[in-house]
């Protein structure tokens, strides 16, 4: 354990597949004692080609092996340039860093079943940001809660609760990247009471919606301004909530398994046979994302302790249309924003992934078996070190 300050780098390739954000975080004590600095943030979008060749791994793509590994070599160069570039915008030498903390695409999450472990494979070679630094890489760190049996996801319910856990609010923390996830953070509760779970999509839907609709000219919905422009047609939304996950029971978690280019093909297909013009199709998984929300909160936190504050976070935020959306379904549950907390929204993500890598490299376990159905509390993530000095 290491004792004062910490400077740790968080990497994250999220569900959405817009690139790599980065977090530069200064950090002291541990669990709820943590307090912690956002340094420097940003979003570096993948080149056109090398999305091109990541998103034609995804399912239900098939792929060589030369594929695959030359996406795993050069996405792992990609990370390096990222955590690279941060630092150099932050004035910052990488000498300095204690670890840099890793969350690659994700090829495959497929959740534990019955009689067998659940699977989790990221592509990106992170050798390359070892070598390049000469520091030390955590990664890896969903299939550590796996390999005890849980989901390996959410795993931000640990960092929820060390920098939100309140004892006078029942709060929410929110995320709407590509899947929409959230903890459940009831006033009064110890480590135990956190429960957390993804409530369905979040931008993925709608960003390949859009992506689709304007040709590859656009590669999300700014703003929620196309969906301010259309009306959401009931009977799509009915289609859409009879997808098996919204009634699925808990702990959960989803993926492009669930909602991604296969699903969206569905939605478009039926779109089709019901003269669904554009810009009410994307009102409409717009609200698909919100209603799946809003369901789970009335379901699972509503019945519990009930919800004060909702604190968002991630690309969704930014979509007024669905930020509206999301207020109309619960009127009486306060939406803040990560900001308000002194952490950048687009941080966020960045800022969990160098938090969990901070308490693995102490010994402490930092999964949260009541959100993610593990049967017990282990260090998450494998530590990479190459240089015989690396700290």
């Amino acid at each position: 354990m290491i004792e004062g300050p910490r400077l740790l780098i968080g990497l994250m390739c999220g569900t959405s597949g817009d690139g790599i954000a980065s977090a530069l975080i200064r950090t002291e004590g541990y669990g709820r004692q943590r307090r912690l600095e956002v340094l420097d943030y940003a979003v570096t979008p993948y080149e056109a080609d090398l999305k091109a060749r990541l998103f034609a791994l995804f399912l239900p793509a098939l792929f060589d092996a030369r594929s695959l590994g030359a996406v795993h070599r050069d996405v792992g160069t990609a990370l390096a340039d990222a955590a690279e570039a941060l630092l150099h915008a932050a004035g910052v030498e990488a000498s300095s860093l204690t670890a840099v903390s890793v969350q690659a695409p994700t090829l495959l999450h497929e959740p534990p079943a019955p009689g067998r472990m659940g699977t989790h494979i990221e592509v990106g070679d992170v050798t390359a940001i070892a070598a390049r630094l000469h520091a030390t890489v955590v990664c890896d760190l969903r299939p550590s809660d796996m390999a005890v049996g849980g989901h390996g996801a959410p795993l931000s319910s640990f960092a929820d609760y060390a920098l939100f856990a309140d004892d006078e609010l029942s709060r929410a923390v929110q995320n709407i990247g590509g899947i929409a996830n959230v903890t459940y953070l009831p006033r009064r509760g110890t480590l135990d009471d956190v429960l957390a779970f993804d409530t369905g999509p979040g931008n993925m839907i709608i960003d390949e919606t859009v992506r689709r609709l304007s040709g590859g000219l656009d590669e999300f919905d700014a703003d929620g301004e196309r969906a301010a422009l259309g009306a959401t047609r009931p009977d799509l939304l009915d289609w859409m909530l009879t997808h098996p996950y919204v009634e699925l029971p808990l702990p959960k978690t989803s993926g492009r398994e669930d909602f991604g280019t296969g699903y969206v093909s569905e939605v478009f297909a039926w779109a089709s046979r019901h003269d669904v013009e554009s810009d009410d199709l994307v009102a409409s998984v717009t609200a698909f994302t919100a209603e799946c929300i809003a369901r789970h909160y009335r379901r699972e936190l509503f019945t519990r302790a009930g919800v004060d504050e909702m604190i968002l976070y991630g690309g969704g935020a930014h979509n007024r249309t669905l930020v509206r959306m999301i207020r109309e379904r619960l009127p009486d549950v306060a939406i803040r924003w990560q900001s308000d907390f002194g952490i950048p929204g687009d941080a966020r993500e960045c800022v969990t992934w160098a938090l969990l890598a901070d308490e693995t490299l102490a010994g402490n376990a930092a999964n949260v078996p009541a959100a993610s159905g593990a049967s017990r509390r282990v260090l998450l993530g494998r530590i990479l070190r190459l240089d015989p000095a690396s700290r």
